[in-house]
This record gives structure tokens, C-alpha cells and sequence, in this order.
């Protein structure tokens, strides 16, 4: 579980009572079990944040067909490892606080369930965010072309997290009614500076990261303007590109090799164990 009970309650109201609405008696205490007991589904979803909509800034900056849809949420490593078919024994795993930030969601993929709420019909994340079913063990490099979540996992387990925090910069995605998404560069700043003051930063005062690493060069400037020099922030390329898939693998294991080290939450010892792993394994 998170390291500390009242900042994993923190996390539950963003999530599940600020953001998305899932209607259950006790959200503090909600967590992946229950998800799996309710047909692994979040149920009763009966409304969401629709800040962007009352101040007017819920549209692409270029083209109004395309507006805020599909809703994601944030997810930690505790929820990862309860998604595993085993029991993991993490006593002697890094507790230090980390958060991955992606850019937003992007297109259908079947996890959304479109919600009526308040005249909008957003459409909320019906699935565990990121780990929408039960997972097996999975070493570094999961997938992580369309598959996120898996690599994340991946990561979590290769480098002994157990305090990991990943989410999207904003958390609604910009779509069209036939599915089509756009990314970052067309959101308006007003759209990013206020999800940012809804929930990232909260997020962020919850976690108090030692390590921010952000998924492309568009987060990373986007999180550095809105964060100045709070955090250290360590950058990742965005692995949209299937194709860089093997040189990419490299990439993201020493970028977090090295910002791990840097933070001072693995020595050089473990670092030249993680080194001689993947150069051995890969």
C-alpha cells in the first residue's frame, strides 16, 4: 500500500469522488479487491469534473468538434501489485515516493461508459485505469506501446517500487463524436493550467515525489512551467513510435536507472546490478 493511509485516502477522493464519481459507500477505502468483487467494473458511475465545461475551455484550440470525452484516473503501485495473480513479498522494496506523468488519454479502446451528468454526457473510465483487468508477473520491457500500464508494471517490479503514482497530465481526453482524439499541442492553456490545480497538483502535494518522470518533451515542458523547480523532473521519450520499440527499451531503462540513482534511491552498487541485468538480459 502507499507508504502513508491518510495520503492513499487523498488519492481515493481525486480519483473517485473529485474526478469520476463511483458511487461507493466508502471511498477512502476503495481499491482494486473491491473492484475485482464488483465484475471488474467501477460501478454506480454517476458523475465527474466538469470545471472545464462551466469556465469554457473544454474545447481543442482549433477545432470545437473536438471536445473533453473520455475521463482517465490515476493509479498506484498498490493497485498494480493487488492486480497481480500472486502475492509479491515488497518488504524490502523502495518506499520513496515516484510519479509517472503521461499526456492525456486518447482514444476508446473500450474501457469508457458514456455518463449523463448535470446536461454534459463525459465519458468516464468504466475499467481500472492503466490496469483494467488482473495481471501476471511481467519483467522490464512489457510492452508499452498501447499497453502503458504494463510497462509501468514492468518497471515497478524490475526496480523494486513500491510507492509509485502514474497519471495523465490532463485527465480528459480531446475526441470527436466518431472516437478521434488530438493530442497536447491542441489543448488550450487554460484547459491544462486548471486540471493542473484540480488534481496534479494535489496530486503532486500528496506524493511529494523524490523523482517526476514525464513522458515526452511536450509534459516535461508543460510540468516544468506549471511546477518551476520544485521537483526533479526526469524525462522519458513518448513511445508512440512501435518501430523504436528495441532502441526505445534501452532509453527508458537507463533515463530511469540513472534519475533513481540521482535521487539517491538506489546506490551505485544496486545500479551496477540493474546495469549488468539488462546487459545480460537484453
Amino acid at each position: 500500500m502507499c507508504q502513508n493511509d491518510e495520503n492513499m485516502k487523498g488519492l481515493r477522493r481525486l480519483n473517485f469522488r473529485d474526478l469520476i464519481s463511483v458511487g461507493v459507500q466508502d471511498v477512502d477505502s476503495y481499491t482494486f479487491d473491491e473492484y475485482k468483487e464488483n465484475g471488474k467494473e467501477h460501478l454506480n458511475l454517476n458523475g465527474y469534473c466538469i470545471d472545464c465545461e462551466e469556465k469554457g475551455c473544454n474545447k481543442a484550440n482549433d477545432d470545437e468538434t473536438y471536445q473533453l470525452k473520455y475521463i482517465s484516473h490515476g493509479t498506484h503501485s498498490s493497485d498494480f501489485l493487488l492486480a497481480l495473480d500472486e502475492t509479491i513479498d515488497t518488504s524490502d522494496w523502495h518506499k520513496e515516493p515516484i510519479l509517472f506523468i503521461y499526456e492525456t488519454p486518447s482514444l476508446h479502446y473500450g474501457i469508457y461508459e458514456p455518463v449523463p451528468y448535470d446536461k454534459y454526457n463525459k465519458h468516464p473510465s468504466k475499467y481500472w485505469y492503466w490496469i483494467p483487468n488482473e495481471k501476471s508477473r511481467v519483467s522490464y520491457p512489457a510492452r508499452f506501446c498501447g499497453g502503458y500500464g504494463d510497462f509501468i508494471l514492468s518497471a515497478i517490479i524490475t526496480f523494486r517500487l513500491s510507492n509509485v503514482y502514474m497519471t495523465n497530465l490532463v485527465k480528459c481526453g480531446l475526441n470527436n463524436e466518431e472516437g478521434d482524439f488530438k493530442g497536447l499541442s491542441f489543448y488550450k492553456e487554460e484547459t491544462i493550467n486548471n486540471c493542473y490545480r484540480k488534481f496534479l497538483e494535489k496530486e503532486i502535494d500528496i506524493m511529494k515525489p523524490k523523482v517526476i518522470f514525464t513522458v515526452g518533451s511536450l509534459v516535461e515542458s508543460k510540468v516544468k512551467k506549471l511546477i518551476k523547480d520544485s521537483y526533479y523532473i526526469q524525462q522519458l521519450p513518448h513511445p508512440a513510435g512501435r518501430k523504436r520499440y528495441d532502441h526505445y527499451k534501452a532509453i527508458y531503462f537507463w533515463g530511469i536507472t540513472q534519475a533513481l540513482h540521482k535521487a539517491g534511491i538506489i546506490n551505485t552498487n544496486e545500479g551496477c546490478e540493474l546495469a549488468k541485468m539488462y546487459l545480460e538480459k537484453y
